[in-house]
């Protein structure tokens, strides 16, 4: 590997493009780079297979405007399998063009007007950053989450609106997963604030709406790296006033939409590791108190969320061998879900701990590059405490198999046991 970077070059198309790809492959040349050129006509799968060949840090493309669009989702994508820099040049790269392209990963580009040096400072400054690994460079920065993509769901008012907002603001492309228009008009507004998203309406519990929200993120972004399962409805009701409709209907947003885009991510994330890439994903899962120690007047909900904590341990266990972490966290805060008993809080986060902006920065860090040995847990966080949920622990006697008389243990074994927490209620 050369002292200065080792740099693979190619061009999409003909024309003027390629004058300017040999332009700097001969400028990176006289300043110490090691340039591999490969000429016109390249594809994504050839120019990062011959930069894994080469051992180079960066792969750079010269291409018009209108050809990135096709081009840069698959080849970021395979780059960053492989720890590459992405680079993007051309003499028709606009403003708008490189906030594009930035936000699909490309770590820089340079257009028309690029000085010689900006081009030397910024290729060399990236070739750094792959020698001493991308992720823990970014992750000086404040933008953790830049290399990362996050699915979503539920995510277009409450908590899903929050963790969106939050998740950008570290550096993440996300897909907002909601039903109708609020989805769209989230990802505009997080785009607008200079971040990077896609709407997707798909519907989570139905197979086919769950696995679009994994081609959304492939198809938007080129890879998708993480899945926040926060989607959710509510029927309340006394146990013998609850129908079987309303029961199926909140298991089938939960509990079913909760498996689907797990499965469907999941299957994703296992071709990749199969096909001999680093996989480094996450999903962060929504359980409740409610499903941790029951609540009255919620039956079909408890037992939903109570479904998803184990659930999230039995997926924990089965995907931590293709690369992932599964966890779930049971949020308390104050949403339009909850406002009928929690009531209204202060509109200063500041001031109200149940406002949903304290369980965003959790998420955050759960699917984020310093969480990667957590996983198969449970924490519950809001209304001023974050605390690790053990779950069920056993309280064993020996059993003879002689006979015995239930109650003669069953009592000592009461009478040692942890006292439960109690059922919850419609009060804090």
């Amino acid at each position: 590997m050369s002292a200065r970077g080792r740099v693979v070059l190619g061009v999409i198309g003909l024309d003027q493009h390629e004058v300017g790809a040999l332009a700097v492959a001969q400028l990176l040349t006289r300043h110490g780079f090691e340039v591999i050129y490969l000429g016109r006509f390249q594809t994504p799968q050839r120019m990062v297979a011959a930069a894994v060949a080469e051992d180079a840090e960066i792969v750079g493309v010269s291409c018009h405007s209108w050809e990135f669009t096709s081009f840069v989702p698959e080849l970021v994508a395979l780059a960053r399998q492989s720890g590459l820099g992405v680079v993007v040049g051309g003499s028709v790269i606009t403003e708008q063009d490189a906030d594009w392209l930035r936000g699909r990963g490309v770590h820089a580009t340079f257009g028309p007007l690029a000085t010689d040096e900006q081009i030397v400072t910024g290729i060399g400054g990236i070739a750094t950053r792959v020698r001493d690994g991308l992720e823990q460079a970014v992750a000086t920065d404040g933008r953790p989450l830049a290399d990362r993509v996050v699915a979503i769901t539920g995510a277009g008012r409450g908590l899903g609106r929050c963790y969106t907002e939050h998740l950008a603001a570290l550096g993440a492309q996300v897909v907002v997963n909601d039903v109708g228009d609020v989805a769209a008009d989230v990802a505009a507004s997080l785009v607008a604030a200079g971040g990077s998203a896609v709407a997707d309406t798909g519907d989570i519990a139905s197979e086919d709406g769950a696995q679009r929200v994994v081609e959304a993120a492939l198809r938007s972004f080129g890879r998708l790296d993480a899945l926040v399962n926060n989607a959710g409805i509510l029927r309340s009701g006394l146990l013998l006033q609850t129908t079987a409709k309303d029961w199926d209907a909140v298991h089938r947003v939960h509990l079913r939409g909760t498996f689907l885009t797990t499965r469907a991510a999941g299957r994703h994330w296992r071709e990749q590791a199969k096909a001999g890439h680093r996989v480094a994903a996450a999903v962060v899962n929504t359980t409740s108190a409610a499903g941790l120690y029951g609540f009255i007047g919620e039956a079909a909900y408890s037992a939903a969320k109570a479904g998803i904590a184990a659930f999230s341990l039995v997926a924990a266990a089965e995907l931590a061998r293709y690369g992932v972490t599964v966890n779930a966290i049971a949020p308390t805060a104050r949403t339009r879900m909850t406002i009928a008993w929690v009531g209204e809080g202060p509109e200063d986060p500041t001031l109200d701990p149940l406002a949903p902006e304290h369980v965003a920065p959790l998420v955050g860090w759960l699917v984020g590059p310093q969480a990667r040995d957590v996983t198969g847990r449970v924490f519950e966080i809001g209304n001023g405490s974050l605390a690790v949920v053990d779950g069920w622990r056993p309280n064993a006697m020996e059993l003879p198999c002689s006979g015995y008389d239930p109650g003669a243990l069953v009592r000592p074994l009461l009478a040692r046991a942890a006292t439960p927490v109690p059922v919850l209620r419609a009060e804090l």
